[in-house]
């Protein structure tokens, strides 16, 4: 049996500072607690922050993932992989736009997509003109997939 190492980020640890409890605080007392005040602030700093033109604020990962593969032009009849080892929402948010999808299997090893598995599929479905629009690699409990090795396919 393989064992994948947990001790890099503990899973659902959190830090919450004082100050954080001030600002949720601030937005509850605020009379509009959706939509309010806050919501163009942050999407205004973090654009600043990233060095972008744009920035949307959505209530979940699943929404930020709909929306890119809608900015991506995902549509019925293209093709989205994403990881075996998932949430739904990396499924799902092809299966919005009505794309295809299929997974690549993870490395046992680090629970993240595996590379030479991705790589042989890629070139199979390059030669049945097949690929993927899209290819959503799934970063888990910490640790990041190799984007390097992925962008190089």
């Amino acid at each position: 049996m393989i064992e994948i190492n947990k001790d890099f980020l503990p899973y659902g640890k959190h830090e919450i500072l004082e100050e954080d409890i001030q600002n949720v605080s601030n937005v509850l007392r605020n009379k509009n607690l959706t939509q309010g005040e806050y919501v163009p602030n942050f999407e205004n700093n973090l654009a600043k922050k990233v060095n972008s033109k744009y920035c949307i604020a959505v209530n979940s990962a699943t929404s930020a993932l709909h929306i890119a593969c809608m900015a991506l032009g995902l549509k019925k009849g293209d093709i989205l992989w994403t990881s075996t080892n998932s949430f739904v929402a990396s499924a799902n948010c092809g299966l919005y736009c009505g794309a295809d999808i299929n997974f690549i299997d993870i490395n046992p090893s680090n629970g993240l997509m595996d590379i030479e598995l991705l790589a042989n599929k890629l070139a199979l479905a390059k030669s049945e003109n097949k690929l993927p629009k899209i290819i959503i690699p799934v970063h888990f409990a910490g640790s990041s997939c190799d984007m390097q090795a992925i962008f190089s396919l």
